[in-house]
């Protein structure tokens, strides 16, 4: 079957691109409209429709047939033509399936074709099942176009096209085609890859200090920052939660010379102080500013009568560090579990750059911080609860939920058990029913409410919610089987339980989806100049 299925691989991956493109817009669509109408943050995504995580399997299938079974080949190195240059074909059951040239420029290696559209997909499909990225682009002249730069080449991990690479670079370090020093460099990328993993399009570098993991992206424009900030919002990335972006820098104003030190006059008397606001560089006729008083300054001189583009241009020369959070992380595992390709590829692509230039202690690293994600939604029940002396005193054997509408009356639980409700009125009710050695059982229960908080700035009162839950633990039986559901160590009487502990439930099976669908209401935060105390 995947001998069949290998052949029209190229069509299932253009199939799979256009759907995923559909689903990341539709995802868009349907979040903002549900927002709007209902004021819950919540999308619908294609992507857990069991058609999109069959066509992933099947293509998942093909590409893993592909790599086990491709043999790479690479032909004699040529050197009479304008650079040297090497054939690397790829072979199945004997049979060649597609192929790339191999040339060296003079400072870096270049793999590209030049064909027809059906062999350059052909060959994009292979390079993407050895675990590369390809491009076809139809350039005029030249007709359909595949190529590698240094990093597209060390990025695909397979090692029959590792070897060829390798060998095509010895080569040319014994016929004097290359320094030394290139040589050592060209090995070391070979043998470590590319420092990068690929998510949303975006090409992300990660780290391991003694500060932990770092996945990080650093746009070299305002308007990349921006199409990296979309693309990771559309694909259900918060700002803030999955992802931070952080300025480092400012901006510089070129200023015409026949209004510099009427420009200067102005930011004088702007209430900006230089050398703490912003510098002057009277040779360029160029005034640099922080970012955070870069509207200041402008208005500054656009009050002095001086018009942005005439006289004075404002340009970015800082730099944005777009981070992936370890909450990120997590969202980015959950959607690899859920059959989202893109993702697997990109959690596999982080462990292999841990790997290869970290060691495994950097990989141990990112499995503790993705295991609470890969852990939720698996455990099933009964489950054995211990005290602190190890002994076994109770078993979870149930574990069920209601969702409950209605205002908490005098902080009191209140309301009715509904079928499904969203927005601060609606609570998640968990009922653990446990059962003691001597076969009696015992139910407790907590429920889970949205906790508004307000937060005065100036004139502006900021209110949000937090995951909240404050239950009554009886005895110290109870003690351990809250301790066993939620990872947290409490006491007897009333506990506060927050977001970790919801978080730790979504280990089970039997509450994953009802927790996912409560989070789903979320009632949103919102800033006014007027709001009320918190309640």
């Amino acid at each position: 079957m995947l001998e069949a299925v290998t052949p029209v691989l190229p069509t299932l991956h253009k199939l799979r691109d256009a759907l995923a493109e559909f689903a990341d817009a539709f995802r868009v669509v349907t979040r903002e409209v549900i927002r709007a109408k209902f004021g819950v943050d919540w999308a619908y995504n294609i992507r857990n429709e069991m058609f999109f995580k069959k066509l992933n399997q099947i293509i998942a299938m093909a590409e893993d047939y592909v790599y086990r079974n491709v043999a790479v080949e690479r032909g004699p190195l040529e050197i009479g033509w304008r650079w040297p240059k090497a054939i690397i074909r790829f072979k199945l059951g004997g049979e060649e399936v597609a192929y790339i040239i191999m040339y060296w420029t003079g400072n870096r290696p270049l793999a590209q074709f030049r064909g027809s559209r059906e062999k350059a997909e052909r060959l994009a499909s292979v390079i993407r099942a050895l675990g590369g990225e390809a491009e076809v682009k139809h350039v005029k002249g030249a007709g359909w176009v595949v190529q590698l730069y240094t990093d597209g080449i060390t990025a695909i991990r397979h090692n029959g096209w590792l070897n060829a690479v390798r060998s095509f670079v010895d080569e040319l370090k014994d016929k004097g085609l290359i320094s030394d020093e290139r040589y050592k460099q060209l090995v070391k990328e070979i043998e470590t890859g590319p420092n990068v993993a690929k998510f949303a399009g975006v090409e992300f570098s990660a780290h391991y200090t003694n500060r932990g993991i770092q996945v990080n992206y650093q746009p070299r424009s305002e308007a990349s920052k921006d199409a990296a900030l979309n693309a990771l919002k559309a694909r259900g990335l918060k700002e803030g939660i999955h992802f931070t972006v952080k300025e480092y820098g400012g901006y510089e104003i070129r200023v015409a010379d026949e209004f510099y030190a009427k420009a200067l006059e102005a930011l004088a008397h702007s209430g900006l102080r230089e050398g703490e606001h912003y510098a002057v560089y009277g040779k360029r006729r160029e005034i640099r500013v922080k970012a955070e008083q870069k509207d200041a300054a402008v208005n500054a001189l656009k009050a002095a009568g001086l018009e942005e583009g005439k006289h004075f241009a404002a340009k970015w020369n800082g730099q944005y560090i777009i981070r992936i959070t370890y909450d990120g992380l997590r969202e980015i595992q959950r959607m690899a579990l859920s059959g989202d390709v893109e993702a697997e590829r990109f959690i596999r692509g982080l462990e292999d750059v841990l790997r290869r230039r970290y060691g495994d202690n950097a990989v141990k690293k990112l499995i503790e911080v993705l295991s609470p994600a890969r852990e939720e939604g698996t455990l099933d029940l009964p489950l054995a609860v211990y005290d602190e002396r190890g002994n076994v005193v109770a078993r979870v054997v149930d574990l069920r939920y209601e969702f409950v509408k209605g205002k908490r009356k005098d902080k009191q639980p209140a309301g009715q058990p509904v079928s499904h409700c969203a927005g601060e009125d609606c609570r998640l009710r968990v009922v653990v029913e446990y059962e003691l050695p001597s076969g009696e059982r015992r139910q407790f229960k907590m429920e889970w409410y949205w906790k508004k908080q307000q937060k005065k700035k100036g004139k502006t009162t900021a209110t949000y919610y937090l995951e909240s839950a404050r239950p009554t633990i009886k005895d110290d039986v109870e003690v351990a089987v809250v301790k066993a559901l939620t990872k947290r160590k409490v006491e007897k009487g009333q506990v506060w339980l927050h977001a970790d502990q919801l978080e730790a439930l979504r280990r089970f099976k039997a509450l994953k989806d009802a927790i996912d669908q409560w989070r789903a209401g979320k009632p949103q935060s919102k800033s006014s100049r007027d709001a009320g105390r918190s309640d």
